[in-house]
């Protein structure tokens, strides 16, 4: 794509679409935290009333809050809620009620109500390059907000919050050419990410103060998200960190992105909390950072990244994506020289160090076929596909299991539901839903029900 870069004047110039929110209850209104020189959305029809603290998710002595009471839950990615919605607008076709993939999402939604789940993780923004794009330009930016939206307009529907992923890590030259692959333009992951006065940047911020100001009235915005994994582009590469044609940031200069962003976030929405996307640290971090290679670090190593990205940083909250598979744990160095795994209740054990809450914004098992000898040979009971739920279920239970031992209060398996076409014949597929998939679907219900009983969280909803 070409450089990114939309003049103040082209967005007072853009009228934007009205956003869809549910009424909400509230006493006092929260500042206005519009852009300057943004044109204000047009009127809603019944305005929502403004948000109160306990409208939205909070932190309390180390403990989530919604509504007014103890929140903690197990429930899903739809990562592609968003996506599709977009896709629609993108190829001319409206978002009404006889649009089969609008259907789609609805049912997606209804049934994540119906099995008692209240919240789930999205991608708020296009994927890739394209992200970025949908932004910078005005009719792109028309339907992505349009897309928005709706997607808020469903999840009021069915009483579903969002942890809204913002995608604040795509804001780069980049971008993907047939027969080509990527190309990186002059603006770079580490531009983006060290540089507060780079063109991606202050694109970036213009997105973030309109997108907050737009959403932060709707009752279904659980959190905001700052992006997705950027601490896995920390210190890899050559010894100039560069990887596969791409200049990438230090451990340090992740830090400071977030930091930046989410004070960023919190000035257009001060209520809500923040979260990173940041993904776990590689097993290697510290190592990494140090420039002193893929040595795998201790625990102690690992809690020194924690502490450097996290302990005075405005994000709120500790995210990390968890992937066991075949092991109940990441693999790091033991205190004497052998192999550790940390596991679940070790990144509470960091989280409580750090005094701030953990959630896991990304929980899954990946699906292994036969020719993946390392996984097979390790663990010769596997599974080579959910559909298979009498091998997969005692993996997915040992997982859910080993989240509720540890009393991680919020997690989001991977994944509910993908309607992109490139996931429909995969045997190896990640996603899961109730058609497809009823009785792994019950072994979600049970954790999820044990985990709030287990933190004395009250299962109904309000």
């Amino acid at each position: 794509m070409q450089a990114l870069h939309l003049p103040v004047c082209g967005i007072a110039a853009l009228l934007l679409l009205p956003a869809a929110c549910a009424p909400l209850r509230g006493a006092e209104a929260l500042p206005d935290a519009r852009p300057a020189g943004a044109v204000p959305a047009p009127a809603r029809a019944e305005p929502a009333l403004p948000l109160r603290r306990d409208d939205v998710l909070s932190v309390r002595e180390g403990r989530f809050h919604l509504d007014g009471r103890p929140f903690a839950e197990i429930s899903f990615n739809k990562f592609d809620l968003l996506w599709q919605l977009y896709d629609q607008l993108a190829a001319g076709k409206p978002l009404e009620a006889a649009n089969p993939l609008v259907q789609a999402q609805d049912k997606a939604l209804r049934d994540l109500h119906e099995m008692g789940f209240r919240s789930i993780r999205i991608f708020a923004l296009p994927w890739g390059p394209g992200g970025p794009a949908a932004y910078a330009d005005p009719g792109k930016r028309r339907n992505l907000y349009a897309a928005l939206d709706k997607a808020v307009e469903l999840c009021d529907a069915h009483d579903i919050r969002l942890v809204w992923s913002l995608g604040a890590a795509s804001f780069t030259d980049t971008r993907l050419e047939p027969g080509k692959g990527w190309v990186y333009g002059e603006e770079q992951m580490r531009e983006l990410i060290a540089n507060p006065e780079a063109r991606g940047r202050q694109l970036l911020y213009q997105y973030i103060d309109e997108t907050v100001a737009r959403y932060r009235p709707c009752r279904a915005v659980l959190m905001w998200e700052i992006t997705n994994e950027v601490t896995l582009s920390a210190d890899i590469g050559d010894k100039d960190r560069v990887y596969n044609g791409q200049r990438m940031p230090t451990l340090q200069e992740v830090a400071g992105f977030f930091d930046d962003v989410a004070k960023r976030i919190k000035a257009a929405d001060p209520l809500r909390l923040v979260n990173s996307g940041g993904s776990h640290m590689r097993e290697h971090q510290w190592h990494l950072y140090q420039r002193q290679g893929w040595v795998r670090d201790t625990f102690a190593e690992q809690l020194r990244c924690f502490e450097l990205v996290y302990a005075t940083s405005a994000v709120d909250v500790i995210d990390i994506h968890s992937y066991p598979n075949h092991r109940p744990g990441y693999v790091i160095a033991g205190e004497d020289g052998r192999d550790a795994l940390l596991d679940h209740a070790g990144y509470m054990a960091i989280a409580a160090r750090l005094g701030k809450p953990l959630m896991i914004g990304e929980l899954g098992l990946h699906a292994a076929p036969k020719t993946d000898r390392a996984v097979w040979d390790a663990a010769p009971d596997y599974f080579e596909s959910y559909a298979d739920a009498a091998a997969a279920k005692p993996w997915v239970e040992k997982t859910l299991n080993g989240v509720i031992a540890a009393g991680v209060q919020l997690s989001y398996w991977w994944c509910y539901q993908s309607d992109r076409p490139m996931d429909q014949g995969n045997p190896q597929r990640f996603d899961i839903d109730r058609d497809r998939n009823p009785e792994l679907l019950a072994c979600f219900m049970d954790a999820n029900r044990r985990l709030k009983a287990r933190l004395g969280v009250s299962a109904s909803r309000p």
